[in-house]
């Protein structure tokens, strides 16, 4: 887990978090997020009514696209201040204050048709990226939905590593930025179909259904 990654860091970024976002939308780490976010969308296949989970929903941005598609949107944040600004975007969302790694409120455990996540796994080690979606593939999904993921990626070790060559000066090493082969290497215990595609020089979406 990331040294930032606390609720109080979120809180006093909450404000800015979209200014932010689009002053670095084409520099690492955030080079097409609006992309990024969109090929999330498309990879869902959000119809209306769909029951549609957010993971570190932020400021609401990937679930304002849902709502557009008149899904039924939940979003969890450990940030009060992030939801805070979620519920002037998405005000007919579920929002509720909840820290990923913490237990997950009964509310949560009734079948989503997807659960959606963008830039929020990168604060989580491998180890802890295979649980949450192993829980989240045992608890919180139906049988026939889906789980699409957005965040800092590499399609591999080896382009990562160049890319924390290249990028020295603006890498950080306390995050854990996604490698395609490292995931797909994984074992899963429930078992689980990935798809990987690059969006971005630096970002990318994972697909993930129960196998």
């Amino acid at each position: 887990m990331t040294p930032e990654r606390n609720p109080e860091f979120f809180d006093r970024w909450a404000a800015e978090y979209d200014w932010f976002v689009e002053g670095w939308a084409n520099s690492f780490p955030f080079e097409g997020y609006d992309k990024l976010l969109s090929r999330i969308v498309e990879l869902a296949d959000p119809q209306p009514g769909m029951m549609i989970l957010d993971m570190g929903i932020g400021t609401g941005n990937l679930a304002e696209r849902f709502i557009e598609k008149e899904c039924e949107v939940w979003g969890i944040d450990f940030s009060g201040k992030m939801l805070e600004e979620a519920k002037k975007k998405v005000p007919s969302a579920h929002l509720m204050q909840v820290d990923i790694l913490a237990d997950w409120p009964s509310e949560l455990k009734t079948g989503f048709d997807r659960i959606v996540s963008a830039y929020v796994f990168h604060h989580f080690n491998l180890e802890t990226k295979l649980k949450i979606i192993e829980k989240m593939l045992s608890e919180l999904l139906r049988d026939d939905g889906a789980i699409i993921i957005g965040d800092t990626s590499y399609p591999s070790f080896a382009a990562r590593a160049n890319a924390r060559t290249e990028l020295l000066d603006v890498w950080d090493d306390t995050e854990f930025y996604w490698a395609a082969d490292e995931v797909k290497l994984m074992p899963w215990g429930k078992g689980a179909h990935i798809t990987y595609e690059q969006v971005s020089s630096c970002g990318g979406v994972y697909l993930i259904a129960p196998a």
